[in-house]
């Protein structure tokens, strides 16, 4: 995976600024916090239908890029939405996906497109 040009993103703590994810298609998307959406004027807005349903933000993590991204992505994503490093281990990958899908539909986690599709 690529580095990020947004300070923080992608590292493991109570520092890090989100997650990079490549979907099914290719194209790189920011997982972050609102409180972390880094202050780009030219960054995308959040993909609003991730916000409609979780079973679009299930669709959309069950279905990444199978080898653009890291196999142990969607921990460091439940990790930082947690802000604990331990808890995802005690978790299987469906009910990982399942808690990050509430996280996008419930807007505490948003996703914006870094590509443009």
């Amino acid at each position: 995976m690529s580095s990020s040009r947004y300070p923080g993103v992608g590292l493991l703590g109570p520092f890090c600024r989100g997650h990079e994810i490549t979907c099914q298609f290719g194209y790189r998307h920011l997982i972050c916090k609102p409180v972390d959406k880094p202050q780009d004027p030219l960054l995308n807005t959040p993909n609003m239908t991730l916000w409609v349903s979780a079973t679009f933000g299930e669709q959309f993590l069950v279905n990444r890029h199978s080898w653009k991204n890291s196999p142990d992505l969607l921990y460091l994503i439940y990790c930082y939405l947690h802000n604990d490093t331990y808890l995802a281990v005690q978790q299987s990958e469906a009910q990982i996906i399942s808690i990050i899908a509430l996280a996008f539909e419930q807007r505490a986690l948003l996703v914006i497109p870094l590509d443009n599709e």
